[in-house]
């Protein structure tokens, strides 16, 4: 037998058990991958790779190139809103040694975004802590502070030590004014002023800047400085807003006339948030504009908002009817009563009952100021407007108010949630000694009692819970028509006691709401039953309060002298 071929032995190629091209083959993979936009793909492929690799040098490198390709996946990921998804990735960066300090700041900026401000500040506080450079983090920790935590001051801190790295960022000083302002209120003038002014140098056609400079110098009553901004900022495309505060800027500074015109950009304003208006408040049909003449025309006159200013500007309606046609008056439901009572001399309505009601014209009630003509010297009826029956007072004292000789006095220390946000309301701890006069019985008078402050009376202090049974502003009228003295703050109590023509000492904080233009004296102009009792500087309560204490005792010792005379 012939053998045609040659026999060939082939050799097995051996396998290379070291793994290091296979290695170095997944990390150009891995780079590709994210260079060519897959970051997931490639990433996990850093990851396993990384799993696999002991060599410290090489590791190094590997680490350097997988942290690099992260944070511009998690960058782009935060950029496209994908936040949970972007601190995964930070998350899983934070293994490895040699990860950027910069990694503490994107995540805490995410979790802002998300909402948790807590963890956001740690995060942003570690880095406050490692960085080298802090130029940044000390304006996001204002920030998160400012707008999710809610600490002002603490805000404060962390512009100003901003504002050393950043001394020409107009926008950092705003802030600084902003927040001096409304933390502090009257205290800490010159630093408000300085702050905005700086801001202004910087930006002086910034809208903002010059709106808060020009209400701050308003706040201080600087009238000069006050309309020289506030007319900058008439060139600066003002918003609603900023119209509605030049209106109350106004208003506070006795110009009727244009300062009523001007607030009423209050149903336009872009800071509304969750306010909300009733129905017809929203609609321009048939509503009253300054041009119209409204001599022969049916007006229908509809509250607002807060029962305070229903019970305030109803005062108008007389006026009014002496320059139209026929007036029908809307208020809220649990006014009507009261209103009733008082008799108006107008037909009364709730809003439900609109479509019953003919009329040409419509009219928000704070607007009545201006077509009545009103000025600070010719405000109507400041004696007392509203009444309620005798019968209904004497009715509702034997059944709620204690039959004896002691001086009875009703309090109202909180209003609502606006109330709060401009400072008016008291701590009822300053009322405590009040309730500890001997002859004298306290009434509270708050339905709500928002604080629960009524909860922690000191045994020792005489406090009778007279809100829980008010159904409406009618029973709340009866109730302050048995009492020798009501003493409140700024909100519905003192505007009912007012209209009533109450005994009153109103407690004004020292920065107070637009249309209380006179706060010294024997009363504020609107209401002359109130007496004005003001802090010198914001939240000095204890000072009106002593001043009142000593009118109280005046009353009480007045009152037993007329008990002894008798006997």
């Amino acid at each position: 037998m012939q053998v045609s071929k040659r026999l060939v032995v082939r050799k097995e190629i051996p396998i290379d058990t070291s793994k290091d091209l296979i290695n170095s083959l997944d990390v150009a993979m891995a780079d590709y991958y994210c260079q060519h936009g897959d970051y997931e793909k490639g990433l996990d492929i850093f990851r396993e790779t990384l799993k696999e690799i002991f060599n410290e040098n090489e590791r190094i490198n590997i680490v350097n190139k997988y942290l690099n390709h992260a944070l511009a996946f998690s960058q782009k990921l935060t950029n496209e809103k994908k936040y949970i998804e972007a601190v995964e990735q930070y998350r899983d960066m934070m293994k490895y040694s040699g990860f950027p300090v910069t990694i503490y700041k994107n995540i805490g900026l995410c979790m802002k975004n998300l909402g948790n401000a807590d963890l956001a500040i740690k995060f942003l506080k570690r880095f406050e802590e490692i960085s080298p450079d802090k130029e940044d983090v000390y304006v996001y920790l204002a920030d998160i502070t400012y707008s999710d935590i809610k600490d002002n001051k603490k805000a404060i801190e962390y512009y100003e030590k901003a504002l050393e790295k950043n001394p020409n960022n107009f926008s950092i000083h705003n802030m600084l004014g902003h927040l001096y302002s409304t933390c502090y209120q009257d205290k800490f003038k010159d630093k408000q002023i300085y702050y905005l002014t700086r801001a202004f140098e910087l930006a002086p056609q910034n809208r903002i800047v010059v709106k808060n400079l020009a209400y701050v110098y308003g706040k201080f009553d600087e009238v000069a400085k006050a309309d020289e901004f506030y007319q900058k900022l008439m060139y600066l495309n003002p918003t609603h807003s900023d119209l509605h505060a030049y209106g109350a800027y106004l208003v506070r500074h006795k110009r009727f006339s244009e300062g009523f015109k001007f607030l009423q950009h209050r149903f336009q304003k872009e800071d509304l948030n969750n306010v909300a208006f009733p129905a017809l408040l929203t609609t321009k049909k048939k509503k009253w504009n300054m041009k119209l003449d409204i001599k022969d025309k049916k007006i229908l006159v509809h509250f607002e908002q807060g029962f305070g200013d229903s019970i305030m500007f109803v005062r108008f309606l007389d006026e009014l009817k002496k320059r139209c046609k026929e007036v029908s008056l809307v208020v809220q439901d649990s006014l009507i009563p009261l209103m009733q009572d008082s008799k108006l001399g107008v037909e009364i309505y709730s809003e439900k009952q609109i479509p019953q009601i003919s009329y040409d014209l419509w009219i928000p009630m704070m607007d009545l100021p201006i077509v009545c003509e009103t000025q600070p010297d010719s405000i109507p009826k400041a004696e007392g407007y509203l009444k309620v029956p005798k019968t209904k007072i004497n009715a509702y004292k034997k059944k709620y108010i204690n039959d004896n000789d002691k001086l009875k006095i009703g309090i109202a220390y909180e209003g609502t949630l606006a109330s709060k946000e401009t400072d008016r309301d008291i701590p009822l701890k300053f009322l405590y000694p009040l309730m500890k006069l001997p002859d004298v019985e306290v009434y509270s008078f708050q339905v709500d009692d928002l604080t629960r402050q009524m909860d922690r009376v000191p045994e020792d202090a005489n406090l009778i819970r007279l809100g829980k049974t008010f159904k409406n502003w009618e029973d709340t009228a009866c109730a302050m028509n048995c009492m020798d003295l009501m003493v409140t703050t700024d909100n519905g109590v003192m505007n009912l006691a007012g209209a009533l023509g109450i005994k009153t000492f109103g407690i004004f904080n020292r920065i107070v709401e637009w249309r209380w233009f006179k706060t010294q004296g024997e009363d504020i102009a609107w209401y002359k039953s109130i007496k004005p009792f003001q802090t010198p500087t914001s939240g000095a309560w204890e000072v009106p309060i002593k001043e009142i204490l000593k009118e109280v005792d005046k009353m009480r010792c007045k009152k037993i002298g007329k008990k002894i005379t008798k006997k």
